[in-house]
């Protein structure tokens, strides 16, 4: 992937500089002294340095969830990488004036763009699902051209600092059922603690005082299969509370006991309509 950025940029700044019939070369090997001994002409070299990844730019929660059609299953997309990739580009050639301008037509080539045009782009990055952003001559903590230039062993020369920012997904998509119940158990620490003296209580002694058993709550989830979903309203009869509903007629009810409840159905000007679902079980869907 890194080198269709080389290839990205190559194109970019052959186009922008422009550079016609071969005139100057466009590099991206490590500029040793014994490599810039051996130039001939006139040399654009684009040197990455440093990759690392954009931690201002990381995401730490899963995102775009995509039901089937069943609404049976879903698929889970971890987040992706930003990754940015460092360059340092000089120019070469025999007389100061023409390194000077080569370098200046190429920090205006760069200025014109703050993302790289999909026509400069491999058809291996054309499916980015972000930008591929570009910075150039910017301040940058990682890039100190004294120190680079000393571990290089070539004298120091006019550099641009350039910055390619493009998204990397190491992970495969997880598909998984679909979340429709979720169960909530409410105790009292004292009392839970003194059910687990019970049990391991030796056979023979006397038993512990019988204790209160668990309340459990339940979050459930379905979703109204209506012909129309415009001007409907839900809500649960036995508890008096409405329930929001979703564009696509999903919705969620949460804090319930076991036991059965009535969901009524309304819509303007039209007869309510009453479904009874039990609590828990394996289906909450209301169907016209």
């Amino acid at each position: 992937m890194f080198d269709d950025i080389d290839e990205a940029l190559r194109r970019l700044l052959m186009e922008e500089i422009p550079v016609r019939n071969n005139e100057i070369e466009i590099t991206f090997e490590q500029p040793r002294r014994e490599w810039s001994a051996r130039l001939n002409r006139p040399t654009l070299n684009i040197f990455l340095h440093d990759v690392r990844e954009n931690a201002q730019l990381r995401q730490s929660h899963i995102q775009r969830q995509q039901m089937d059609a069943a609404r049976r299953q879903t698929v889970l997309m971890r987040p992706e990488a930003r990754v940015d990739l460092h360059y340092m580009i000089t120019a070469w050639a025999s007389e100061p004036e023409d390194e000077h301008r080569l370098l200046a037509r190429t920090l205006l080539a760069f200025l014109r763009h703050r993302e790289m045009p999909q026509a400069f782009l491999p058809n291996s990055l054309h499916n980015q699902p972000r930008p591929v952003s570009l910075s150039v001559a910017q301040y940058d903590t990682t890039f100190n051209p004294p120190d680079l230039w000393g571990v290089i062993d070539n004298e120091l020369r006019p550099c641009l600092n350039c910055m390619v920012t493009l998204t990397m997904d190491p992970h495969a998509p997880i598909t998984v059922p679909l979340v429709r119940e979720r169960e909530l158990r409410v105790d009292d620490l004292a009392i839970s603690s003194l059910r687990e003296q019970k049990q391991t209580v030796a056979n023979g002694l006397t038993a512990a005082p019988d204790l209160p058993p668990s309340e459990k709550r339940w979050t459930v989830g379905g979703q109204l299969r209506l012909p129309s979903l415009e001007a409907v309203s839900l809500s649960v009869v036995e508890l008096e509370r409405d329930v929001a509903v979703a564009a696509d007629g999903t919705f969620v009810v949460g804090d319930l006991r076991e036991g059965a409840y009535t969901l009524e159905v309304r819509r303007d000007n039209e007869t309510p309509v009453r479904h009874v679902i039990a609590v828990p079980s394996g289906d909450y869907d209301i169907s016209a």
